[in-house]
């Protein structure tokens, strides 16, 4: 037999090499495609029924799943046997090496015709079930090989075109084709074509993952539809999510299922630890949308939909009846037309399905919806039996001007999100119980340098750091209680009531006073008459609340950064 393992290579490159929304939900879509439906039917255009593929119609469109009852060592018909697929791997076993091949290169050519520039790396190798080899073994084998493949690419050389040639405006490669969106017109080469066919597809995938009520679609076309407040600038968060220790996670199924008695085991295993991640993924994915929507909802019930639909950041506070509408501000939802009354929702999932999640939405957003997602996926990936505990992310936040390449902007969120992982290392030396991680950025006017350049350049002072972050979602016993998102969240609100928002001189004049050291802090709080005291971070230390500082570490500019730029999804009443 042959054991065929390929992978998804250098997705993050493919998909965000360009500046325009359209081509990154085009290039997710067909990465996922090449992983998952082209290498299926790869695998039938090669085996024919001989395999254990179910193919079934939805909606005149074929969709494919896996028939765990089918065993190729088993039946001797069956000439292959997908044992999982997904996180951008596809792994099958082959009877006879030249269905193997057949594979391999119905496969690449797919790919190299749908979607040109999209990189695949394939290894193969030898397996035999009947004499006791054990299958764990050979995946981790076939899988070191397929490392060594992508360390010894041989990368291309295209042929940029003869004479006069015009240049693809995303690639800079030969043009093959002028496109039109709406009134703007420019010249496409292959990779940027393909891309842009398929973003409608890419959205009827989503919506099918995520249903969006009536009333509502997602903004693919264009990143300004994804909300902004009237007369001020707009921006965006790009968000990277990712899996915490899932490699571990595969590597320890693999160890569990050594025996070469167990294949079968380990088979079901991996199939249930694909499936399982994937369902918590898309579950999660909908509470966190369901969560934005119910939030829209209920703000745009309390003003009045004759304005249109949006969401308060702060201006009346219902629950305490206090009503500060000079200081209003909202982010109001782009409308599809003037026709009808179809809204563009201001978040859009672009890589998604599996333990890695990336989206962009309004800035303002990025913060809540990471919590809600972070959250949500812990619930779903503790309700499963398969799972020996729940499964926690990190996630990076960064959040740029609407027009900030985007390429940069993803690099820096996934700068965020090792950050959070390398923090939660740390955290976790010690074998306290597991929570999920975050860290963000505010990079409203660019950024040079790595992240940890810019947080000495611009969060360290003489008092020690400015910010607490990368902070845990839940509690860690290990680190210091304030390095929390939930402190962190609890101070935002209390600088978001009406005796900080009416008086910005006064926020600003904190800021340059946690700046300056505990003294000017100190002097703050007696020259504002404020008592003695600032906001609760921890009541256990009473420090932050006389001088805004404790252990090298300031408790409030998080918070006063945040201020103008998080939205609680939470209902009144929820903790």
């Amino acid at each position: 037999m042959d054991l065929v393992v390929v992978e998804v290579s250098q997705i993050q490159r493919y998909v965000f090499s360009a500046n325009r929304l359209r081509e990154n939900v085009g290039a997710s879509y067909l990465v996922l495609q090449a992983a998952d439906d082209w290498a299926l039917e790869a695998v039938l255009a090669a085996t024919g029924q001989y395999n254990n593929i179910v193919q079934r119609n939805e909606n005149g469109k074929s969709a494919y799943e896996l028939d765990d009852s089918k065993r190729i060592e088993n039946d001797g018909s069956m000439e292959a046997e997908v044992l999982y697929t997904g996180g951008g791997n596809f792994v099958a076993l082959f009877r006879e090496s030249e269905k193997a091949t057949q594979f391999i290169r119905s496969l690449s050519r797919r790919t190299l015709t749908d979607a040109p520039a999209l990189q695949l790396v394939f290894a193969r190798h030898a397996f035999e079930w009947t004499i006791g080899e054990s299958l764990s073994r050979a995946v981790s084998a076939a899988f070191e090989r397929l490392e060594a493949n992508k360390r010894g690419w041989v990368h291309s050389a295209p042929l940029l075109g003869l004479g006069v040639t015009a240049v693809c405006s995303s690639t800079g490669l030969p043009a093959i084709k002028e496109y039109s969106i709406e009134d703007e017109k420019f010249l496409v080469g292959a990779e940027a074509l393909a891309k842009l066919e398929n973003v409608f597809k890419a959205r009827e995938r989503l919506q099918k993952i995520v249903p969006l009520p009536s009333g509502y679609t997602y903004p693919v076309e264009n990143i300004d539809l994804l909300g902004r407040t009237r007369g001020e600038h707009s921006h965006v968060a790009v968000v990277h999510i990712d899996g915490n220790d899932m490699g571990k996670r595969k590597k320890s199924i693999g160890e569990s299922y050594d025996d070469p008695s167990k294949n079968r085991g380990y088979t079901i295993a991996m199939r249930n630890f694909s499936r399982g991640i994937k369902k918590a993924a898309d579950l999660a994915l909908e509470k966190t949308i369901n969560k934005l929507i119910n939030r829209i909802e209920n703000d745009t019930e309390h003003e009045g939909e004759k304005n249109g639909k949006f969401i308060v950041l702060y201006g009346k506070d219902n629950k305490n009846n206090v009503d500060y509408s000079n200081l209003i501000t909202r982010i109001e939802l782009a409308k599809k037309n003037d026709e009808d009354n179809l809204y563009y929702l201001p978040v859009l999932p672009i890589i998604y399905g599996g333990d890695d999640l990336t989206f962009v939405c309004d800035g303002r957003l990025g913060l809540s919806l990471a919590e809600t997602y972070l959250s949500a996926f812990e619930e779903e990936t503790e309700k499963n039996k398969d799972f020996n505990e729940r499964i926690t992310s990190s996630a990076g936040i960064a959040m740029v001007k609407s027009h900030y390449p985007f390429a940069q902007a993803y690099k820096l969120a996934e700068e965020l999100c090792r950050s959070a992982k390398n923090y939660r290392r740390r955290a976790k030396a010690d074998n306290t119980s597991d929570t999920s991680f975050m860290d963000w950025h505010f990079a409203l006017s660019g950024f040079s340098g790595t992240l940890e350049e810019i947080r000495h350049r611009e969060y360290q002072v003489r008092e020690g750091s400015l910010t607490l972050r990368p902070v845990s979602l839940g509690e860690n016993s290990s680190q210091p209680s304030y390095r929390s998102w939930l402190i962190v969240k609890k101070t935002v609100a209390a600088f978001q009531k009406e005796e900080w928002l009416q008086r910005r001189n006064k926020m600003k004049a904190f800021r340059e006073a946690l700046c300056g050291g505990k003294e000017e802090v100190k002097q703050f709080i007696s020259k504002y008459g404020m008592g003695e005291k600032l906001p609760v971070i921890d009541e256990s230390i009473e420090e932050f609340q006389l001088s805004g500082w404790h252990g090298g570490y300031c408790g409030y500019f998080d918070s006063l950064e945040l201020a103008d730029w998080f939205i609680s999804l939470e209902e009144e009443g929820e903790s």
